[in-house]
């Protein structure tokens, strides 16, 4: 009634074969850890681990992006400043006397053209580093960056860390032209000088109350005595006050103001967009009148202005002395600018290769855990099989035993 030999024999299979289906099971996932029943201790910290490697392959195609975008800006601001070092030698030949100046500002006009166009095409996915958007109170709404740079977790929570920094702005956007500037000195006309200030449609480049974005007017007075007189006007507070015309009858009252104080013979007021200098005390026998030189608007960035919106006034013709002051200022802001772009770019790569290390790190760890041997595992696939025909074998014999019984009744 019970086969005690068939009994063992069988449990001896039942061992085998569950431990040969172990085996197969392990050689068909390559995971000798594949559920919780299987290590519950070592499956927790691998589905954990594996969690965070998903998060980083994330925080890598973050950097990847940015990587794109810091390398495109980083090439359009290599461009920019080597046109701004081209246009800069044009500026310096302009200074002398006996040249064609004529044609140097049209390689100035030129080059100018090319930085612009760096500036508005280094776009990478539609972002560009090399451009700030201003809300219209005048504040900078996308200046500050930040590109996910990794992953930190403790306990139940995970925090990200940022690579932050600044967009840097280099448009030629400005809404100030370049100054005419009377040559002749013993001219008895009595406009000496103009500069255009455009300001647009109301509602369109500004609303009431906007900041315009101007930095100090600049300009040297030659008084009907022959002294000169530098006047500089602090422009930086003046906002789209109404309407266009009490905006620019703002403006003129602070010049006449500084005009004033510094005792020349101008007074300043706008025609359309032209802010016209007009010599008050012009002599008509073409004696040597007042002269101004050196006009400068300039500007601070802003909707209106883009970072290097002083390179639409540069002028070898007009303006060769000012226009080289300027310059050598807007090279070395270009160089800053540059720089800090290029060292984001080298800080993306650098994080970059160290998320990629991390990552393979940490899947080695995983590995170790829950990675099956193969080499052990096929090795023990075939003992295993040879243990199963056995234990069939042995089973087969046991069974068979009770048969003798029979030989008893015959």
């Amino acid at each position: 009634m019970t086969n005690t030999s068939a009994m063992t024999a069988l449990q001896t299979l039942r061992r085998v074969t569950g431990d040969l289906e172990t085996t197969q099971d392990r050689i068909s996932t390559g995971l000798k850890v594949n559920n919780a029943k299987d290590n519950a201790a070592y499956w927790s910290i691998a589905t954990t681990m594996k969690a965070d490697v998903a998060g980083f392959k994330a925080v890598k195609e973050s950097l990847e992006l940015g990587s794109g975008t810091t390398n495109t800006a980083s090439v359009a601001s290599k461009n920019i400043v080597e046109n701004l070092q081209t246009l800069k030698a044009r500026v310096i030949a302009g200074q002398t006397n006996g040249v064609d100046k004529t044609l140097i500002q049209n390689d100035v006009d030129q080059l100018v053209k090319l930085i612009k166009g760096a500036a508005a095409d280094a776009s990478f996915n539609g972002d560009n580093l090399l451009r700030v958007t201003y809300s219209n109170d005048g504040t900078a709404k996308d200046k500050n960056v930040s590109i996910l740079a990794s992953l930190s977790r403790s306990d139940s929570t995970v925090d990200p860390s940022y690579i932050e920094f600044q967009r840097q702005d280099m448009r030629v956007e400005s809404i100030v032209g370049k100054a005419t500037i009377e040559q002749q000195v013993d001219s008895t006309n009595a406009t000496k000088a103009k500069v255009d200030i455009k300001f647009g449609a109301p509602g369109d480049t500004f609303i009431n109350g906007q900041n315009l974005g101007l930095g100090k007017l600049t300009l040297t007075v030659t008084k009907e005595n022959g002294t000169k007189a530098d006047v500089s006007v602090d422009l930086s507070a003046q906002t789209y006050d109404t309407n266009l015309a009490t905006t620019q009858g703002n403006i003129a009252t602070a010049v006449n103001t500084a005009l004033t104080a510094a005792g020349a013979d101008f007074q300043v007021a706008f025609t359309g967009d032209t802010l016209t200098f007009t010599d008050q005390d012009v002599n008509t026998d073409g004696n040597f009148t007042a002269q101004i030189s050196g006009l400068w608007v300039g500007s601070k960035e802003s909707d209106a202005f883009g970072g290097l919106a002083d390179l639409t006034q540069i002028d070898v013709v007009n303006n060769s002395k000012k226009s080289l002051e300027v310059i050598n200022s807007l090279l070395d802001s270009a160089i800053g600018k540059a720089a800090v772009i290029g060292s984001i770019e080298n800080r993306v790569s650098v994080q970059n290769d160290f998320v990629s290390k991390l990552t393979d790190s940490m899947n080695k760890g995983i590995g170790a855990l829950v990675d099956a041997d193969m080499n052990e595992e096929s090795s023990r696939l075939q003992a295993l099989q040879v243990q199963q025909q056995l234990a069939i074998q042995a089973l087969s014999i046991a069974n068979q035993g009770p048969q003798n019984i029979l030989s008893l009744f015959r």
